[in-house]
């Protein structure tokens, strides 16, 4: 029984780690935020400030990586990060 449990407790970290935002996953969902981004944000630093805005809040709501993918078009739509841009106004 005891190695059931530790076995559990494993499968569970290593499924749960590998769908965590890891270095690589914030590095490109960040370059892509700015990308896109800097087509209505008027300057690269803008930009920027939008995307360091709204990443923690996404990170926030959706500690995994895939689940926020799979949530982009609500995301889109979110207070919270609709007012990270009405503050660059």
């Amino acid at each position: 029984m005891k190695k059931i449990i530790v076995i559990a407790l494993i499968t569970l970290c290593s499924s749960s780690c590998r769908n965590a935002w890891n270095e690589t996953d914030d590095a490109s969902f960040r370059h892509a935020c700015i990308d896109e981004a800097k087509t209505w944000a008027g300057s690269p630093e803008r930009a920027e400030a939008y995307c360091n805005c709204i990443i923690p809040k996404i990170k926030e709501k959706y500690p995994d990586e895939n689940e926020a993918m799979q949530q982009i078009n609500q995301l889109i739509s979110d207070k919270d990060l609709q007012a990270c841009r009405d503050s660059l106004k």
